[in-house]
């Protein structure tokens, strides 16, 4: 089933407690991962990574002294068996992409966030299971986005877990309910245009085919989706956000729902059930996105 939940915020004080707070209200409709993507109001590059092997933190370290030597980072166990890494890195923003691409290339590694504004948690079970075993680090925030998951596939392997980054577009982030019928397909067309693929999650699909787009249309995400829509193929509703924008968007049967409600002070929340919502304000009274319908959000 999975649930959605996401927030422009008025107030970038305790955003990611609020997103959290979003989350416990919905994991009746996923309890295998939960995760989150917050948007910091910062002036360094942060990265989050997961390893499998505890052996394998030593040829992290040496994939980062190649582009500087890391300021003191933090390694801690996670809900299951992934160790988490994170640091703040001194490197031009250019270097972003070359480095993602390097540590993911590593079998035991995977970089769950790296940008100048993106920092995402994420791990098996639920909201209350994120929050006790990673001692969140977040400053002010504008935005985010969250995902409960029930899992049909890879339920220990929480790389296969929501949110879902991509190497290609640093910043971009997104979130998915649902199933692509064409996923092969659309694989296959990415792969032989040189689009590389950490998990076989259909999600990640979503995720690199938005963040191609913009890397060949200038970064227009509104006009990704666009083009998304005419080639996903299934059941789906899908929250994406970028470090300025949050979009929203869902197929044309409408069987898994998002829901909206802008208040009168200019925050904007989401979710797949208005009970979320209420959590964070009061007289919530929503509107689902229609089937085939694309909203987006300029922050």
């Amino acid at each position: 089933m999975c649930g959605l939940t996401g927030i422009i915020a008025k107030n970038p004080e305790g955003l990611g407690e609020n997103l959290t707070t979003m989350l416990k209200e919905i994991e009746h409709r996923g309890r295998d991962a939960t995760g989150f993507a917050v948007y910091e109001v910062r002036d360094d590059i942060q990265i989050r990574v997961s390893n499998r092997q505890v052996e394998s933190k030593t040829d992290l370290l040496k994939i980062l002294e190649k582009y500087e030597n890391p300021t003191a980072g933090r390694s801690y166990k996670g809900v299951g068996i992934f160790d988490f890494y994170e640091t703040s890195l001194n490197i031009p923003s250019a270097e972003i992409i070359n480095l993602h691409h390097e540590i993911d290339s590593h079998t035991d590694l995977c970089v769950h966030s790296i940008g100048e504004k993106i920092k995402v948690y994420k791990d098996q079970g639920t909201a209350r299971d994120l929050e006790n075993h990673h001692q969140f680090n977040i400053g002010p925030a504008t935005h985010g986005i969250g995902h409960v998951r029930l899992a049909t596939e890879s339920l220990e392997d929480i790389n296969f877990a929501h949110p879902f980054i991509s190497e290609i577009y640093p910043e971009l982030c997104l979130v998915h309910n649902g199933q692509f019928t064409n996923y092969f397909n659309l694989r296959r067309s990415l792969e032989t245009k040189g689009v590389r693929f950490k998990t076989n999650n259909d999600s990640e699909i979503a995720v690199q085919f938005l963040a191609f787009l913009m890397q060949e249309n200038g970064g227009d995400l509104e006009d990704a989706i666009q083009q998304a829509m005419e080639e996903f193929d299934g059941v789906f509703t899908i929250i994406v956000s970028t470090a300025n924008q949050i979009g929203i968007f869902r197929d044309e049967l409408g069987m898994k729902p998002v829901l909206y409600y802008e208040t009168g002070d200019g925050t904007v929340l989401f979710g797949s059930e208005e009970i979320s919502l209420a959590k964070i304000t009061s007289d919530v009274n929503a509107t689902e996105l229609e089937p085939g319908g694309v909203k987006v959000w300029n922050i």
